[in-house]
């Protein structure tokens, strides 16, 4: 395991994942020592809290962009759903 703590900065959130993931399948092996187990699960759990805060950061710019798109549009075409009724 490393011992190297990761800022989120410096890792996507693909790179995370990956990370996460190759952490999870150690730990469903069962080979490591309660020491690499406890280790691994701590570092897993740094990649969980990065791809946490970078999901949340996408998810906080995408309302910024709907509500931009959404204040542009006439109210007239806000009040139909796709098919054209009225909401």
């Amino acid at each position: 395991m490393e011992n190297r703590e990761v800022r989120h900065e410096e890792i996507t959130f693909e790179e995370a994942l990956a990370r996460l993931e190759n952490i999870v399948t150690k730990l469903e092996k069962g080979e490591l020592s309660l020491e690499e187990a406890m280790a691994a699960f701590q570092e897993g759990m740094e990649f969980l809290r990065i791809c946490i805060t970078k999901l949340n950061v996408f998810e906080e710019q995408i309302e910024i962009m709907l509500n931009d798109h959404y204040s542009e549009i006439p109210s007239w075409l806000k009040n139909h759903d796709a098919g054209g009724k009225n909401r």
